[in-house]
């Protein structure tokens, strides 16, 4: 049996900085869950098409404290982001590929938050496996999501899920949202749409190509 890695998980925080109903900026977090399976990513269990997508839905936010002696507390929200899902042919028999996952929020509760960086995914993937992965974060402004302009973003709200979905993701969960992508999405006429347009972007660094290959 092959030791690699089927399945690829992890959550991630993003940091934004929020405007209080005071006037006042405080920072917070923007919690997703980015998952890898059988060739398909998913945006806390919802699949996401390779583009850049302008998704709205619920996820969990921390917010800091009034006063620092105070916990961070986790709440529910609505959060609409960019969300970049890049897919790399490493080598001419595309078996071998390198998915690149970025995200920018852009409003919590219909209010503009400010982010300054963000948080990249890179997953090496072969013939559907995961061999490595790693993240890290980079400035906003240097990065891949921030150079692609927003004209031709795929936009689309994700629907709430119960519990139980959120338990079970890959099952009838991600076979039922797939369609609603399918119908949403392809059907919707979206002014400059062209979800299957490859990306106009520099491909990646050679460093980082010798890095993961």
């Amino acid at each position: 049996p092959s030791l690699l890695t089927v399945v690829f998980q992890e959550g991630i925080r993003v940091n934004v900085t929020m405007l209080k109903t005071n006037g006042d900026f405080h920072k917070g977090q923007v919690v997703f869950n980015i998952t890898y399976a059988n060739g398909q990513v998913y945006l806390n269990d919802f699949p996401m098409k390779s583009g850049v997508a302008h998704v709205t839905c619920q996820t969990g936010i921390v917010e800091s404290g009034s006063r620092d002696s105070l916990p961070a507390q986790q709440r529910l929200g609505t959060v609409s982001a960019r969300i970049m899902v890049h897919e790399w042919p490493l080598a001419s028999s595309s078996d071998l590929q390198l998915i690149v996952i970025q995200e920018e929020v852009t409003e919590i509760d219909g209010k503009q938050v400010q982010q300054e960086e963000v948080t990249e995914i890179d997953i090496l993937v072969k013939d559907l496996r995961v061999l490595r992965h790693s993240n890290y974060t980079v400035p906003l402004k240097e990065s891949m999501l921030y150079s692609i302009p927003r004209d031709n973003d795929m936009v689309f709200t994700l629907p709430n899920l119960s519990g139980k979905d959120i338990q079970d993701p890959l099952q009838t969960t991600s076979q039922y949202l797939i369609q609603q992508v399918e119908t949403t999405v392809d059907e919707e006429t979206l002014p400059g749409k062209l979800p299957e347009t490859p990306l106009r972007i520099e491909p990646p660094s050679s460093y980082k190509v010798a890095l993961w290959v």
